[in-house]
């Protein structure tokens, strides 16, 4: 068996478990909260689940382009100035694990909020908007391609930190985790907490089909980024709040991994029609 199908199988039962854990918490949390209606999932929400398992799986399959790009990305950074391993010799790991979640997170900020804004960006990340049922499967729906962004940049981070390679995956293990918490269909604000440390109400604004939520809460843990930069945006309950955009590809696999090819090409059709306006480049719905 190739060693690229081996890891992609070890890479899926991972995550089939991990999944599993996840999905188990998150229903013990949810049924403590809300009783039996918790447990209850919808035609759609089972139709947005299948999809997102779907997405996943073929992902993980993948995971050799963006894994290869990573490697040769900690090579290339091998050269540049970084903080070595010894730093952090007599550092406690949740310094570590705090510094490198900090930077990671400001990081991810820029790039997140260039990926709303510009518009040969948007329709890579549009296919994990599309879902229009928020539950924590919600965030494997991510097209391949921006796995090819997410987990090069993952390892820089941790190797510019002069973290192990240990600590690299336990700061993606916390990232994952923190994922599934935050998109799953809990409207929780963390109260006084609510600047600290993100919840599912903070990041179920991100995904609201809304106008004034738009380009709104791009920090994946931190939402004292988004305070500092103005984009921080709550302004109450977002259970039942829309989600997804217009010309939503829906619940189709097929339509999803093709999604931002076909916009591409729209994109590229205008650009020889006309010069983009200030309206295209300013706003992804």
């Amino acid at each position: 068996m190739p060693d690229f199908v081996e890891n992609a199988f070890l890479t899926l039962q991972f995550k089939a478990v991990f999944i599993a854990m996840t999905f188990a918490a998150i229903t013990v949390i949810a049924w403590l909260k809300a009783g039996r209606d918790a447990m209850e999932w919808s035609g759609d929400m089972r139709k947005s689940g299948l999809v997102n398992i779907g997405l996943v799986t073929f992902n993980a399959f993948a995971i050799v382009i963006p894994m290869a790009a990573a490697i040769a990305l900690l090579g290339w950074l091998q050269s540049l100035p970084h903080i070595s391993a010894s730093v952090w010799d007599d550092a406690p790991w949740a310094v570590r694990a705090f510094a490198a979640l900090l930077i990671f997170d400001l990081v991810n900020y820029a790039i997140h909020r260039w990926s709303h804004v510009n518009r040969w960006i948007w329709p890579l990340h549009a296919v994990h908007h599309s879902d229009t049922q928020m539950h924590f499967l919600t965030a494997n729906r991510a097209h391949v391609l921006e796995w090819l962004i997410a987990i090069p940049l993952t390892a820089a981070v941790g190797f510019l930190c002069g973290l192990s390679i240990g600590d690299v995956v336990m700061l993606g293990l916390i990232r994952e985790a923190h994922q599934y918490y935050v998109h799953s269909n809990l409207d929780w604000s963390h109260g006084p907490l609510r600047h600290v440390i993100a919840g599912p109400r903070f990041h179920r604004w991100h995904h609201v089909d809304r106008e004034d939520a738009y380009d709104k809460n791009f920090s994946l843990f931190f939402p004292l980024i988004d305070v500092a930069f103005g984009t921080y945006y709550v302004p109450g309950p977002a259970k039942d709040m829309a989600t997804g955009f217009d010309d939503n590809p829906g619940e189709n696999f097929t339509k999803l991994m093709l999604y931002p090819f076909a916009e591409w090409a729209k994109l590229a059709g205008q650009s020889f029609k006309r010069h983009p306006t200030a309206q295209d480049v300013s706003s992804h719905r």
